[in-house]
């Protein structure tokens, strides 16, 4: 693979935006700012942080709608989220907008490098089941409602899907067969839908050359291999268990997934970023 295939994204890593973004909660919290995007316009000229930024103002516009939740720090509202430490302990308000911001602005960008790293590699890590070798029966891959019907696959739905997640001690059984014996399928769980791949097993949208057909319109967490935000962790139950509000703990790490060719390539590149952003790097391999 040609070095200079990856150079966009391997920039994008060692320039993280998340720097700048707290400099901005700094200045609007301190300064004569009616809105964030006031504090954004003023940053016209080159800034020094962990790295030097020559147009702070262009790099931190794609996050500009993101940045809009510090206005809560002036002007308390109610929240629709709540996120508490490690310890299950609650959060000032200051940390908690603090997090989600992180995490909304990590996520975007990863989202984005990601893309740029993973294009040039042209393999199929993330698009099939373990391999006969592996510990793995099956993979798991979360996906949203509306994205399902990307998936010609058959569908369980039931009181007792619903009330498990894939990793339960006692897997759901179908007709009475665990739920990774009935082949691919999307499974309804407590936690929402997901395609189950068993061993060996392809994504119905996996092409014979090792393309995905609806590569543009592709579900979420297929633009997000193999660099993962993990400032915060979604806790378990609807928003109505918590009171109409979602709930997260607080984790505050950048996870990379060891199996896949880019982070193994870039291993110290994703370290440093990660410790620009003052978040742990965690690298974790996923097939075993």
């Amino acid at each position: 693979m040609d070095a200079n295939q990856f150079q966009a994204g391997v920039d994008r890593l060692a320039q993280p935006v998340l720097p700048l973004v707290r400099l901005v909660e700094i200045l609007f919290l301190t300064g004569p700012f009616a809105t964030v995007a006031e504090v954004v316009a003023e940053l016209n000229e080159p800034i020094d942080t962990v790295v030097r930024y020559e147009d702070p103002a262009k790099a931190l516009l794609p996050y500009l709608d993101v940045l809009e939740e510090f206005q809560r720090l002036k002007d308390p509202s109610t929240s629709r989220y709540s996120i508490l430490d490690s310890e299950g302990n609650a959060l000032s308000v200051m940390e908690e907008v603090d997090l989600w911001v992180a995490q909304q602005v990590v996520t975007r960008e990863l989202e984005s490098i990601n893309s740029q790293l993973c294009a040039p590699c042209r393999c199929s890590l993330c698009c099939i089941g373990p391999s006969p070798d592996l510990q793995q029966v099956f993979f798991s891959i979360p996906l949203a409602t509306a994205e399902t019907d990307f998936f010609p696959l058959p569908r369980i739905d039931s009181v007792e899907s619903r009330q498990q997640t894939a990793e339960s001690d006692q897997p759901l059984t179908v007709a009475g067969r665990p739920f990774y014996d009935q082949g691919p399928c999307l499974i309804h769980w407590q936690s929402g839908w997901s395609m189950i791949l068993p061993t060996g097993a392809r994504c119905p949208q996996l092409t014979t050359s090792q393309g995905c057909a609806v590569y543009l319109q592709r579900p979420e967490v297929c633009r997000r291999p193999q660099i993962f935000p993990y400032l915060i962790e979604r806790l378990p139950g609807s928003p109505e268990a918590h009171g109409g509000i979602q709930v997260f703990r607080q984790r505050g790490a950048i996870l990379a997934v060891w199996d896949c060719p880019y982070v193994k390539r870039f291993q110290a590149e994703i370290a440093l970023y990660a410790e620009r952003c003052e978040l742990e790097p965690v690298f974790k391999e996923n097939k075993a």
